[in-house]
This record gives C-alpha cells, sequence and structure tokens, in this order.
C-alpha cells in the first residue's frame, strides 16, 4: 500500500492521502440491539416535567446511532458536524448531548453573518 495510503487497524482512523477519516458504522434507532433500543426509546418519550417529551430535536429527528472505540455517537446528515450530533459515553448521554447542542452554530451567531 502506498505510504500516502493507510489505515491503522487498531483505530477508527484512516489516513488518506494527509486526511483524516473516521470509520463509523450508523444504525437507525430501531436497529439498536433490543436492551439499548428500550432505553433510547424510553429516554426520548421523557421529560423531566412532563410524562412524554416527544418534541425534543431527538424525539422528533431520531437521529442514527454509531460508536468509535468506546464513544456512542448521535447524529443526522451524512458526517457528524456541530449543531447535528452528539457524543457521550453512552447511547443516552450522546442523545442528552445532541439536544444540549442541537442547531448550537446557527443560534450562537444570533442573526450575524457567517463567518
Amino acid at each position: 500500500m502506498p505510504a500516502s495510503r493507510h489505515l491503522r487497524a487498531d483505530s477508527c482512523v484512516h489516513d488518506v492521502d494527509g486526511a483524516r477519516f473516521l470509520t463509523v458504522v450508523s444504525i437507525a434507532i430501531e436497529e439498536l440491539p433490543v436492551v439499548i433500543k428500550k432505553d433510547v426509546e424510553d429516554y426520548l418519550e421523557k421529560h423531566p416535567r412532563l410524562d412524554k417529551h416527544p418534541r425534543s430535536p431527538a424525539a422528533q429527528l431520531r437521529p442514527r446511532m454509531g460508536m468509535v472505540d468506546d464513544i456512542w455517537l448521535a447524529f443526522i446528515g451524512p458526517k457528524l458536524r456541530p449543531g447535528a450530533s452528539g457524543l457521550g459515553p453512552t447511547p443516552l448521554d450522546a442523545l442528552e448531548d445532541f439536544n444540549r447542542h442541537f442547531m448550537a452554530p446557527l443560534i450562537s451567531r444570533n442573526g450575524s453573518e457567517p463567518d
């Protein structure tokens, strides 16, 4: 294999022609293992002050889930990007992070022009 194209076998990080890429296998919430899926579905239906909370970004958008090493990912779209992804040590933590940071780049600009 040419020196500019290599894969580190002990990681999910690929170096291709000087660029770094993560290998993430993503699956829909419905495809998660039964035990994890139940916890995720319960989380998406609950709210601290109400019995149900179907209006959270994660509940409405149902992001895809994935893992890189021991970090869970929740994301929408073809790639990870600020405001459309969440990270955490568990699936629920990743969904919480997704909700907390959903659209953060747009909100933080507060009407100012994009960079």
